[in-house]
């Protein structure tokens, strides 16, 4: 009995599937359906490649300069969807080695080369000795004030456990250092209210205001001073001082004899982020400056972008202060699909080889005499990349190049997808049956349609000749 297409996968195309779509969200968030997605995205983590050189850059350096009095910053840049959320993603739960519900650790999870892991070892090592590791990763511009001090202090708050909104996080941080939180809570709760919704009115809360003075009597001489005296001690801000930022970051993420521990901070699309604003470039210069400085070699900033530093007037002002430059490259997607989706069980290797060799010539008369046609390397591709033929992978290249308009049908989202739908459609043939050319269309037809790139009535006949 002949093999089919769907033994010769290590992952079984028909239980595996895509948790996140080949999406990369770089937050906080600790929900149950988030830690499972971490988890399938740790698993699966390609450490090859730009990103294993990657991180071994970033770690060495930061590593090397815990004795200096700052560090440097580091740049990640890449085409959309690169895969450059990815690995800031997993920089930043290896970073504290994150722990999941069963028991495992991020880094237990991974698969990482000998020179990655024996970093992340000694990043372990230090942090015991500076009170610990802490990660904070998140998008600027969340704080909806269009204060880069905000945004940052929003991604720090968060990664804490602390309300994204400055006044009400700042509150909560007051609660903690006078020892309240827990009555206060206990208050809320007693009411049978929702806490997070009460928090975010406490101007406003019975049960907060006469928590404060159970807890101080002398505090004020009602729950409705109380209430009064919050509202003064706690505005709604537009803006903070550089001051307070370095203050809000310290207290939040605490440290001990007032240094941070060793701390991770990743900002990503930042280039995305300052668009053609000067005001933001300089925001965002700024706050790596100001912080690092201020805060001492443990803290470490990550930004990413699609372009080098190099790449707009805005962002070369920034080269100073992120001279560690990680760029992503199209081989790094291609490596991730021949890992993620495309690995072959080494037992059925050599059949699909002896197959693909029988079949040789034929394989190299496909679009011969053009650019896209075959070259000396595709043989070496043919078992890695099957069922997609290398000459039929530049050909959907040149395609979604060719009808996306956006830019984005190159991501490393879309290109996961693709192979993954194409080794899902072809599972269940025969040994020997590749993807077709045309399998591409279906992939971009809607998007093409919705962006006018393709007319109606063409479709529409494109569909009676099918």
């Amino acid at each position: 009995m002949s093999l089919t297409n769907l033994e010769i996968y290590q992952k079984d195309p028909d239980s595996h599937s895509l948790l996140n779509q080949g999406v990369a969200k770089v937050t906080g968030g600790r929900s149950e359906s988030e830690m499972r997605t971490l988890a399938y995205e740790l698993s699966n983590f390609v450490c090859d490649g730009q990103y294993a050189e990657g991180l071994v850059r970033i770690l060495g350096d930061y590593l090397s300069h815990l004795d200096k009095p700052e560090q440097s910053g580091v740049w990640v840049s890449g085409f959309f969807g690169s895969g450059k959320s990815h690995l800031v993603k997993m920089l930043q739960h290896l970073w504290v080695d994150t722990d999941f519900p069963d028991g495992s650790k991020a880094r237990g999870l991974a698969r990482l080369p000998e020179k990655v892991a024996d970093l992340f070892r000694e990043l372990s090592t230090k942090s015991r000795r500076a009170g610990g590791a802490h990660a904070a990763a998140g998008l600027l511009g969340g704080s909806g004030t269009g204060s880069v001090r905000l945004d940052l202090l929003s991604v720090v708050f968060q990664s804490v456990g602390l309300p994204s909104d400055y006044r009400t996080a700042n509150f909560l941080l007051w609660l903690r250092d006078k020892g309240w939180e827990e009555a206060v809570h206990a208050a809320i709760d007693r009411a049978g209210l929702d806490r997070a919704a009460d928090l975010t009115n406490f101007y406003i809360s019975d049960p907060i205001a006469a928590a404060i003075l159970e807890q101080s009597p002398g505090f004020a001489n009602s729950p409705g001073d109380v209430k009064l005296l919050l509202e003064k001690q706690f505005p709604d801000r537009s803006d903070v001082s550089i001051d307070e930022l370095v203050a809000k970051i310290q207290q939040s993420v605490g440290g001990k004899k007032g240094k941070l521990p060793l701390t991770l901070i990743v900002l990503d699309e930042v280039q995305q982020y300052i668009g053609g604003d000067a005001s933001r470039s300089m925001g965002v210069q700024e706050l790596q400056e100001q912080c690092c400085t201020r805060l001492g070699s443990n803290l470490l900033f990550v930004a990413t972008g699609q372009n080098a530093l190099s790449g707009t007037p805005l962002l070369q002002r920034l080269q100073g202060r992120f001279p560690v430059t990680v760029g992503l490259q199209d081989t790094d997607v291609e490596q991730v699909t021949r890992e993620v989706v495309l690995k072959k069980k080494p037992s059925a290797e050599p059949a699909l080889r002896d197959l693909l060799a029988a079949h040789g010539g034929e394989i190299e008369r496909h679009l011969v005499s053009t650019k896209i046609g075959p070259t000396a390397n595709d043989r070496s591709l043919l078992v890695t990349d099957y069922p997609i033929l290398p000459v039929r992978r530049r050909f959907w290249e040149r395609v979604l190049r060719a009808v996306d308009k956006t830019g984005t049908g190159a991501q490393l989202r879309s290109q996961l997808r693709v192979v993954f739908d194409a080794v899902r459609d072809t599972a269940h043939l025969p040994l020997g049956n590749v993807v077709g050319g045309a399998f591409i269309f279906d992939s971009v037809k809607p998007g093409i349609l919705q962006q006018g790139v393709l007319l109606q009535e063409i479709s529409e006949n494109i569909a009676r000749q099918s």
